[in-house]
């Protein structure tokens, strides 16, 4: 936190001295925007169990379907007179949402490092270097997968080692909140020797694209953001690591034998090696967020190959959280998956993937358990 402010302050230095060169800067252009985004279409088969409770039960769940999943980025960027860089980033979904715009944010870049202010992920999660995916195909964490093969609602899981504080399915505490788009300060030092730490203060947890104030007696506020990585390459072989932990306090006035009443420390580690076209990663994610259901942990492990337009990769996820309380066993996830990603020309991507995904509730009942299978392909379009 302190390197936090003491960035701020040279940042804030740096900005004073654009006032003493403002005939200077009346010649630089204004900020000119930019248009960016992506475009997937998927179609495929998928097996679902009967009576399924996702929200609302699904007797007979239609096995075939076709998913859509687009972003439009808006942003530009500045050069001030005294070398400084500001900008900014918006990203629209493409599809009706109910979070229609997903990051919204500034940027100061300079020697002093990198400072971002605004609804962006947490530093922890930005800097993670983990399982591997095979181009922009589906990958291990956090996967689109999961879409296709329903996650029971009482079914608590850990579906994304990648990403501490965030991707959390069937929270109950608001554990997961603080690391996603939330709005926060965030700033990254310059990389030194192949290192590179990062923070991040969320102050409202619950907020994104939204300017408020928490209940501190209703929601966990103040959260800190943490994160370290690694990057370099020895005669060909990459290494590349990362350690990132999100810290979220309790909310205040709750009792102590609560979920909400207990501080949640989620941490992540990742890794990465890489030579003549092969990577292998892994990544692992522990929760420790007692009393609540999600309190456990995650980890996942694959490889990709690469060469040419063409990559594939393998990949297995595995996810055990407590849950209830009263129930002594876990709530159980997996998913094996295949995937691989052609490129056909600049900005245009074949895809497909399978997989097999199976979703276990510490409870016996039927609607509270899925497994399936699901082929799904489609087109990539970047711009």
């Amino acid at each position: 936190m302190y390197k936090l402010l003491a960035t701020s302050a040279l940042v804030a230095a740096g900005l004073w001295g654009m006032t003493e060169a403002a005939s200077a800067q009346a010649k630089v252009a204004p900020i000119s925007a930019v248009v960016g985004g992506y475009f997937e279409q998927t179609f495929g088969h998928a097996s679902n169990k009967n009576d399924v409770n996702n929200g609302a039960v699904v007797a007979r769940p239609n096995k075939m379907s076709q998913f859509s999943d687009s972003e439009v980025f808006v942003g530009g960027r500045t050069t001030l007179s005294n070398g400084i860089v500001i900008g900014f980033d918006v990203q629209i979904e493409g599809n009706t949402a109910g979070d229609q715009i997903d990051e919204s944010y500034i940027f100061i870049d300079g020697a002093f490092g990198r400072f971002l202010i605004g609804s962006e992920n947490s530093a922890d999660v930005i800097m993670h270097m983990g399982t591997p995916a095979a181009g922009r195909a589906y990958g291990a964490n956090g996967s689109s997968a999961q879409g296709w093969i329903y996650r029971p609602t009482n079914v608590s899981v850990i579906s994304d080692p990648s990403a501490p504080g965030c991707a959390v399915g069937g929270g109950s505490a608001g554990v997961g909140a603080a690391g996603c788009d939330s709005q926060r300060v965030t700033y990254f030092t310059p990389r030194f020797a192949g290192f590179q730490v990062g923070a991040s203060f969320t102050p409202n947890t619950g907020r994104e694209d939204a300017n408020n104030f928490d209940d501190k007696r209703a929601a966990r506020t103040n959260s800190v953001h943490a994160s370290v990585n690694y990057m370099n390459n020895f005669s060909g072989l990459q290494l590349n690591a990362s350690a990132g932990m999100s810290s979220l306090k309790k909310v205040d006035n709750a009792a102590a034998n609560t979920a909400a009443g207990n501080d949640v420390v989620d941490y992540a580690l990742g890794l990465q090696v890489g030579m003549s076209g092969f990577m292998v990663g892994a990544s692992y994610r522990n929760v420790d967020a007692d009393r609540a259901v999600e309190n456990g942990n995650g980890f996942s492990v694959g490889a990709t190959y690469t060469t040419g337009p063409l990559s594939v990769g393998l990949s297995y996820l595995k996810s055990e959280t407590d849950g209830l309380a009263a129930n002594t066993a876990k709530d159980k996830m997996s998913q094996v998956l295949f995937s691989a990603n052609y490129q056909i020309g600049p900005g245009v991507d074949l895809i497909g993937s399978i997989f097999n995904i199976k979703w276990e509730d510490e409870g016996s009942a039927v609607a509270d358990n899925n497994k399936g299978t699901g082929v799904v392909g489609g087109i990539r379009l970047t711009f």
